[in-house]
């Protein structure tokens, strides 16, 4: 068992930041509960929708700063498109709110 942490964890931090890593790590814990609750209503809810997919423009936003740091370009410029895109829909997702409500 203990073999497994250990390769899991060099897997996760092998050339990474490890600020970086932990945060993303927290928001997809935070990510997953949000899905979860928002399973259980029968109707769509723009709010958690929204919430959902600012905290994944924001995991986007941290893997694009990271790669920034580490002078990959490439990557840099796709975590960077996505959290621009992320942060479209959430807005589009938030203002779904306003008319609905």
């Amino acid at each position: 068992m203990a073999l497994f942490l250990y390769k899991f964890n060099k897997r996760i931090f092998k050339s990474r930041i490890k600020p970086f890593v932990i945060i993303q790590l927290i928001l997809l814990v935070a990510y997953l509960i949000i899905s979860i609750y928002s399973l259980k209503n029968h109707e769509v809810n723009y709010f958690y929708e929204g919430l959902s997919q600012i905290i994944l423009a924001v995991f986007w936003l941290l893997i694009g700063m990271e790669q920034f740091i580490l002078k990959k370009k490439l990557l840099c410029i796709f975590g960077m498109v996505l959290f621009v895109i992320g942060i479209f829909l959430a807005i589009n997702s938030f203002s779904l709110l306003n008319i609905k409500g």
